[in-house]
């Protein structure tokens, strides 16, 4: 128990940089709400660790000598169920993010977070929240963005190539420049058009952009689409 009588969080560190295990130590040190479970500079040596010492918290790296961190997130969730894993990572990689989220981690910081955002992570996570660096939100984000289009061009048979017309067509793009985007007559262009206007249910140019917006099918939204 801390000074206020409040339990502290337990948090343990998994790293196989000696500097960067000190440097965690050491913000460790600054908050009276938080103390040093213990150390490991392996995967396997954290599994054995958090089957003594059960901590709240493990900031567990990704690459490590021998097994990852991220092939021991459910070998530590196994051995401590109600430890919360939080990622600390010098890498933005999706594949890593992803991973992690599946395997079971409550959240993924990078190693150049502030010290505030490291230890407000710390505490989320405690509190059994998920927790991402800002940059890492933008990117799942991406990710869902990207995954409702592809759903949403499934849906209404939408080729990537319609997609890139309907974004032309919301910066005001003519039918001239359509067509030397697309690089066809004009003729093929309002052809083109007419096509997809029936499979968005549209009869314009501007309802075209309007839907696709409201579909999520547009890369970026511009007031000329709505002229």
């Amino acid at each position: 128990m801390n000074e206020s009588g409040k339990t502290q969080i337990s948090v343990m560190i998994v790293d196989d940089h000696p500097i960067v295990r000190s440097g965690l130590r050491s913000l460790l040190s600054n908050y009276s709400d938080m103390r040093l479970a213990g150390e490991a500079e392996t995967a396997a040596q954290a599994i054995a660790l958090c089957n003594k010492l059960q901590p709240d918290v493990i900031l567990l790296d990704i690459r490590m000598p021998g097994m990852t961190g991220l092939d021991a997130i459910r070998d530590i969730i196994h051995t401590a169920p109600e430890t919360r894993v939080l990622m600390l990572s010098s890498f933005e990689e999706d594949e890593y993010l992803n991973r992690a989220l599946q395997a079971g981690a409550h959240g993924y910081i990078l190693k150049s977070a502030s010290d505030e955002t490291l230890v407000t992570a710390v505490r989320a996570a405690y509190r059994g929240e998920r927790v991402l660096s800002p940059t890492m939100v933008d990117r799942l984000v991406r990710q869902v963005t990207t995954a409702k289009r592809v759903q949403v061009q499934h849906t209404l048979g939408l080729s990537n190539a319609d997609v890139n017309i309907l974004n032309l067509i919301a910066q005001g793009a003519s039918n001239a420049r359509l067509a030397g985007e697309l690089f066809v007559s004009e003729a093929t262009v309002k052809r083109k058009l007419q096509e997809l206007f029936e499979k968005l249910s549209v009869g314009t140019r501007a309802q075209a952009a309007a839907e696709a917006m409201r579909r999520g099918l547009l890369d970026n939204y511009t007031e000329s689409m709505a002229k």
